[in-house]
């Protein structure tokens, strides 16, 4: 009999309880093919009954997730600031590829930041690891935003800027993988039937929100200041960033534990990796597989957005505001994409709702290419189409893959896992910025959607998911450690 504490997460009580037995033990737990069998086995033999929760619930999982808005408006607002940097100080952008390290090096330090913070969290705790990650977020981005080169050099100020995005990017990925990991955890603690729906709303749609802002507020700058003032508007479009986690360094601190971590934590040292990587390794094998394809689309898309309305709909003399505005279009399109997403991942299921999206963001990339030359003509027209496109990804993989990732391990090990898969999502990433980076946008959509449908391929073999996966993961884990002779030990430790 496995002993827990019932935890308020906001009040630090606990009152004693204890983890029912096991009425059956499945055969198959150890059997490696269920990783990936298409029935949902992680699925209980029955709805966890889970009272209905105070309001405190949902703001623990907003407090978890909702900081990912950060993430989203450092990697959008970039995109912008790229495109001013190339207009002040031509010359010095095109030497040495230096936009597309400004681009690069950020995901370099996310890949740093997702590994070393996914093991983080897992070994230390939730909390202390999302309140590091707003730390570093808040200290990068004031860098950053005052990138300064020696005696006023601009070539100075350019290496400036890659350094600091180095550790932005180390931030934005310890702020990716503690944020999903928690709220994941903590939105097992609401009302079942929407669990999924408000985990994807705290964590793709924030990042959607942080996305749209990233390009909204360099466009109100851009009014405000004009085309004389350039400077101001990429290093206020970068500092207002750092707003937002300042915001929830302040809630975390003052937040409990995460209570699901808190009763099935598990030293490193007592997990069973052998039997891990048997029961969960071709499960994130699939998983790192879709992410980094997926990550070779979305990211490229939607870093490049303002580069593809700026040198394909608009003419070269548009100014910065016109092509900030016409960006903040086409970013808005990823949020409905994103709320119905997030309706669909309870009504479908994560699994189908990600094989709908990548199916229909396959079609609309084929057609965008076969109708390329008339629409290059048709500014709304492309918008819309190339709105939708990225909207489809969104509804599909982004909000799902997430989910996936955050729900598909056994807690003791769910920080290191999710880890893995976003850190291949960012490799993906990087490639994308090299395949994509250039003006072949007629092939780039024919390939985007060839690799939508290489998504709908590998997602066939994953598994579905249920409203009780989280504590149904953690006691197959159990079950499959106690039938091969194992017996670990839940750390429970008190939340601080």
């Amino acid at each position: 009999m496995v002993k827990t504490k019932d935890l308020d997460t906001w009040t630090g009580e606990y009152s004693s309880a204890s983890d029912s037995q096991l009425d059956t033990q499945s055969k198959d737990a150890l059997d490696p093919s269920t990783n990936v069998d298409n029935k949902t086995h992680c699925k209980g033999t029955s709805e966890a009954k889970i009272p209905h929760k105070s309001w405190k619930q949902y703001v623990q999982v907003a407090v978890c997730g909702t900081a990912l808005l950060s993430d989203g408006y450092c990697m959008s607002s970039i995109g912008t600031v790229i495109t001013i940097l190339k207009k002040l100080y031509p010359k010095e952008t095109k030497a040495h590829h230096t936009i597309k390290k400004i681009s690069m090096i950020s995901y370099v330090g996310t890949i740093v930041g997702q590994l070393f913070f996914g093991i983080f969290s897992d070994a230390l705790g939730r909390k202390i690891g999302m309140i590091a990650s707003s730390a570093v977020l808040v200290a990068s981005t004031a860098l950053c935003s005052g990138a300064y080169g020696y005696h006023g050099s601009i070539r100075g100020m350019l290496q400036a800027l890659i350094a600091y995005r180095f550790f932005l990017g180390i931030g934005i990925g310890a702020e990716f993988v503690c944020g999903s990991i928690s709220a994941s955890e903590s939105s097992n603690e609401v009302q079942s039937g929407a669990r999924h729906a408000i985990f994807v709303i705290v964590t793709d749609t924030a990042t959607c929100m942080g996305h749209i802002l990233g390009a909204l507020i360099p466009y109100i700058l851009a009014c405000i200041f004009g085309q004389r003032h350039l400077r101001i508007v990429w290093r206020l479009s970068i500092g207002c960033g750092i707003f937002i986690p300042i915001v929830f360094l302040i809630l975390r601190i003052r937040m409990k534990e995460v209570k699901t971590y808190v009763s099935h934590r598990v030293s490193a040292k007592k997990i069973p990796w052998l039997l891990a990587i048997k029961m969960y390794g071709i499960r994130l094998f699939l998983l790192s597989m879709i992410w980094f394809a997926n990550g070779l689309i979305i990211s490229a898309f939607s870093l490049y957005s303002s580069t593809i309305i700026k040198g394909v709909i608009l003419p070269h003399n548009a100014s910065m505001a016109r092509t900030f505005g016409w960006t903040v279009l086409t970013q808005s399109f990823s949020l409905p994409g994103s709320l119905l997403g997030a309706y669909f991942s309870d009504v479908l299921g994560p699994k189908y709702c990600l094989i709908l999206g990548a199916s229909l963001q396959g079609m609309i990339g084929f057609f965008m290419s076969g109708f390329y030359h008339q629409l290059v003509h048709k500014v709304a027209g492309f918008c819309v189409l190339y709105g939708l496109f990225l909207s489809m990804g969104e509804f599909g993989a982004k909000c799902n893959i997430r989910l996936l990732a955050s729900k598909t391990s056994p807690t003791a090990i769910r920080g290191l896992y999710c880890g893995i898969a976003v850190t291949t999502g960012r490799l993906g990433s990087i490639a994308g910025i090299y395949l994509f980076g250039g003006d072949q946008l007629q092939r780039y959509f024919y390939a985007a959607s060839g690799i939508s449908f290489f998504i709908v391929l590998i997602s066939l073999f994953l598994p579905n998911v249920d409203q009780s996966c989280i504590e149904t993961e953690d006691e197959r884990f159990l079950q499959a450690c106690k039938l091969g002779g194992i017996h670990p030990i839940f750390e429970q430790s008190d939340a601080e």
